[in-house]
């Protein structure tokens, strides 16, 4: 359907190993002067290596080289102008193994002042339309938390995972983060998923001092409220999301570009910024109540406008149904261009869906990175599951949970300000399934890199693959 992307797709890909290049070495230089040296000698030794070998010798070994140059290239010449005592780098963690990483920073350490038993909260969405990929979503913690009980828990304590269910509600998600905090007394909090959601607990658990990663909140709201405090995201802001939705429907050819978004935060905020960049290219712009389930009046609204191009924003519950009807009203003779939020085989079993899926819809998700440990991740996910992991988002879960358990390691006390602290430190070099998670100093992602995907049907199977990068 998008041919360029596909042509694209092993350069951008090697463009992409570069970019990570230079994201490791700015996690190893400890000084200012050495990170900004070291990150750009890194980024171009490991760029041109990397993909004039890339050509040659083909993306994996060209990838490869790509990150030993690039690292020695950086730590070199940033440890001669500002690494003074050295610090940890992302090599070291990256071939210690992922278990191996968890024992050091998080069971063995010394900390007499923690308490017996160290709660986690997690504030996900087990009912209402994210109900069926938070249930999903969840296990990433689940499995952060076993496997660090497993190797003998944090500083020799053993931790409590505390789950409660927001509902897919703002409201609610407010009264569940209250019980984690006056009841339960913790103070780190693993989620919320939506970005509404966060919204609505952020002064919350600012005013408490209670730390908060979610695993998938990307409105840029979220950045503009909350922008030095202790609500964190280990996903990239929707800023970028929507310039890679933009990108996918212009380079597809499309000159008359609707949205259609739900009226919540994530929504209205990959909205803003798609209108902020295309201007008169949109030419109409739709939301809607998830709750209603039936969206015949917003997609006769959008048949009616004459448009080539439709940016989607949708959750499982309502998508399913949006395009079920979509493909009943003619629809799918128009270019979609969907978000993270339906992207999941939950999408694929209403046949109607997964239908105009196939014929008419291309997506994007946040790209899975080439440098990480996801492999250890997925072995110990199917070793406990029984299944791969079936919705987006679970692999960042897990990483939001062992960031936390170790700061709470570092801190040594089991308190919100000392573990935000040292959340910021652990995050300049931690590298977990979901990529490297440095934040930035309001908490955000530093890069998100994204990933075209598409629904095929193979054997009358239909299946989620992807068809490309993109670089927004």
């Amino acid at each position: 359907m998008h041919p360029e992307i596909l042509g694209k797709r092993n350069h951008l890909a090697v463009a992409l190993a570069a970019l990570l290049i230079c994201v490791v070495v700015a996690a190893i230089v400890a000084g200012v002067a050495g990170y900004y040296i070291g990150h750009s000698g890194g980024y171009n030794t490991g760029y041109s290596e990397g993909y004039n070998r890339g050509r040659s010798e083909g993306l994996a070994a060209g990838a490869e080289r790509a990150y030993r140059e690039g690292y020695t290239a950086g730590y070199n010449i940033g440890y001669t102008y500002g690494l003074s005592n050295g610090t940890l780098n992302v090599a070291k963690a990256l071939y210690m193994g992922l278990k191996d990483r968890i024992m050091r920073e998080i069971v063995q350490v010394s900390a007499p002042n923690l308490p017996s038993k160290i709660k986690v909260g997690c504030l996900m969405a087990l009912t209402g339309e994210l109900g069926p990929m938070g249930v999903e979503i969840a296990k990433g913690a689940q499995l952060a938390v076993a496997l660090v009980n497993r190797l003998g828990g944090v500083a020799g304590r053993p931790v409590e995972l505390i789950l409660e269910d927001t509902g897919t509600d703002p409201s609610k998600a407010l009264t569940a983060c209250k019980k984690l905090v006056e009841v339960d007394g913790v103070q780190v909090i693993v989620g919320p998923m939506a970005s509404g959601e966060v919204m609505a607990i952020g002064s919350y658990v600012n005013e408490r001092k209670v730390v908060l990663i979610s695993p998938s909140a990307t409105s840029p709201y979220i950045t503009l409220n909350f922008p030095d405090d202790y609500v964190f995201r280990v996903v990239g802001s929707d800023t970028a999301q929507a310039k890679a939705l933009v990108k996918l429907a212009l380079d597809a050819g499309c000159k008359k570009i609707a949205t259609l978004v739900l009226d919540n935060p994530y929504g209205v905020g990959i909205e803003d910024v798609v209108s902020s960049i295309i201007g008169d290219k949109l030419v109409v712009k739709v939301r809607y109540d998830p709750k209603k389930m039936d969206f015949r009046t917003e997609l006769t609204q959008i048949k009616g406008a004459g448009v080539d191009g439709v940016i989607y924003v949708g959750y499982y519950e309502d998508g399913r149904i949006m395009f079920r009807q979509a493909l009943e009203l003619g629809l799918d003779n128009i270019k979609w261009f969907a978000a993270e939020g339906v992207y999941g085989d939950p999408m694929l079993v209403v046949p109607e869906s997964a239908e105009f899926m196939n014929r008419a819809v291309v997506g994007t998700r946040p790209l899975p990175p080439l440098v990480s440990f996801y492999d250890e991740f997925l072995e110990e996910y199917e070793t406990a599951f029984g299944v791969k992991p079936a919705a987006p988002y679970i692999e960042y879960c897990f990483d939001a949970t062992l960031m936390l358990l170790e700061a709470i390691a570092k801190a040594g006390v089991y308190d919100g300000a000392a573990i935000k602290q040292k959340l910021m430190e652990v995050s300049s070099s931690f590298l977990g399934a979901s990529g490297y998670k440095a934040f930035d100093k309001v908490g955000d992602q530093l890069m998100q890199i994204y990933s075209a995907w598409k629904v095929v049907k193979e054997a009358g199977v239909y299946k989620l693959i992807d068809i490309g990068v993109i670089t927004p």
